[in-house]
């Protein structure tokens, strides 16, 4: 995988209201951008990413900040794969979450079937766990620009917390129907 064009984003914004600043940075995570420094954000030189960086440009400008947007050609190999490892492990940790939040969601299914509380008022909240889960994996593999390695385990494990929600599901319905 060999990327030479980046997109440098280097801007200031004014102090006050911080609130443009959060979402500028977020703004910026929500692509997949890489902060190199403090106000300094690299992403590959992509049509669509273009696109977003030259609108996110104007806001900028628009909130009374400064801002450069650079395409830089980085014609080392090794100093290219090393800017591609750092958006990898930017999104493993993201993953890494995830996985965490997805054991988080088998140690509350056990721990209900645990103190037999198969309820319906656990199946929704469970649910609504779950559709969280479902809604965030996307969200990250969106930001994962260079296919980092831990997505299919993370896409494995959520289907796993399917499965686990289905059993779950089937239990409570069970208990509930005996009563």
């Amino acid at each position: 995988m060999t990327q030479k064009s980046w997109n440098l984003l280097i801007y200031r914004v004014p102090a006050q209201p911080s609130t443009k600043r959060v979402y500028i940075w977020r703004k910026l995570k929500s692509l997949g951008g890489l902060y190199l420094q403090q106000s300094i954000c690299v992403l590959p030189q992509q049509e669509e990413l273009q696109q977003q960086l030259e609108k996110l440009k104007l806001e900028i400008l628009e909130a009374g900040g400064e801002v450069d947007l650079l395409t830089v050609i980085i014609e080392d190999t090794e100093q290219n794969s090393l800017l591609i490892q750092k958006f990898q492990q930017q999104a493993d940790e993201e993953y890494k979450e995830f996985l965490g939040r997805c054991q988080d969601f088998h140690k509350e299914l056990a721990h209900e079937r645990e103190i037999n509380n198969l309820t319906f008022a656990e199946l929704d909240e469970n649910e609504v766990e779950l559709a969280k889960l479902r809604s965030w994996l996307p969200k990250i593999r969106d930001r994962d620009l260079f296919d980092a390695s831990t997505y299919a385990l993370a896409f494995e494990t959520l289907k796993q917390c399917e499965q686990d929600f289905q059993e779950f599901s089937q239990q409570v319905f069970d208990v509930q129907n005996l009563q």
